[in-house]
């Protein structure tokens, strides 16, 4: 059972993390199946765990910290780790679980180290998935805010639409959150006095981006369109040209500070 549930997991994730797939054919070849999960979902998860210290983008799968040289990010991409204090989703009235995000993962990144954090001693089958939960920002009992990876505020630049980040949404270091059921409205915002100054920046803009001339203008670019050819990025932009970015990895060296990362992940 232990091998059938940590196996399920890595298959489901493994699109992010893809040099995890050979722990899959580890899986296939080991004769002792029924003792091998734990120890394979051990090494799994310290993988994970040491790539997510660092950038990942949530489109190209690139990250700063990897142990595969065609999936480094190679531009230098500001970041810095926020505390954040998750509302326990089974019990509110339980202690909040403090959990490390970086400013610049996607909302769907967040909600992943949410659930990894909240669910680390129940069954990977057995909690909830990310894409089934809203992620809350709370200031205060009634101030809440709804944040998603793409909302009237995300940025589009000609034909780029980036994915909204916890920088985007200006979250603060040890800022409380909450894992909430799916939502049918996009937002649930107060007008509570005790908003942050970054959360009045925020409805401000949200007030603007819904205004009637704004919504005209962008409501047909929230949702992706293959006939206008809008592309999602997240971190870098160079995904759409894969064949280009290959040829031309493949004429450079290697540098030394590439080197020296893929060695302090290994």
């Amino acid at each position: 059972k232990s091998s059938n549930d940590s196996s399920t997991r890595i298959q489901e994730e493994n699109h992010t993390f893809p040099e995890l797939q050979i722990t899959l054919i580890f899986l296939c070849l080991l004769p002792h199946q029924e003792c091998a999960g734990e120890p394979l979902f051990m090494l799994y998860c310290a993988i994970k765990q040491q790539m997510e210290k660092g950038p990942i983008d949530a489109i190209t799968g690139e990250a700063r910290y990897s142990l595969s040289e065609d999936k480094l990010i190679r531009q230098q991409i500001d970041y810095k780790t926020l505390t954040l204090h998750c509302v326990n989703p089974e019990n509110e009235n339980a202690s909040e679980v403090t959990v490390k995000g970086l400013n610049c993962d996607t909302i769907t990144q967040v909600k992943e180290k949410l659930l990894d954090a909240v669910y680390k001693g129940s069954p990977y089958s057995q909690r909830p998935k990310a894409s089934d939960m809203d992620l809350e920002w709370r200031q205060g009992r009634m101030a809440r805010i709804i944040l998603q990876d793409e909302d009237v505020t995300t940025k589009i630049d000609n034909d780029w639409k980036r994915l909204n980040t916890l920088a985007h949404y200006q979250v603060t270091d040890g800022s409380v959150i909450a894992l909430v059921p799916k939502q049918n409205s996009a937002y649930n915002i107060s007008n509570s006095s005790t908003f942050t100054k970054s959360l009045s920046r925020y409805e401000s803009m949200l007030r603007t981006a819904s205004s009637p001339d704004s919504l005209r203008s962008r409501t047909p670019m929230i949702t992706p369109d293959l006939e206008s050819g809008t592309k999602l990025w997240h971190l870098v932009k160079n995904h759409d040209h894969s064949d280009q970015r290959e040829g031309d990895r493949g004429s450079k060296m290697v540098s030394e500070i590439y080197l020296t990362r893929l060695l302090a992940t290994k």
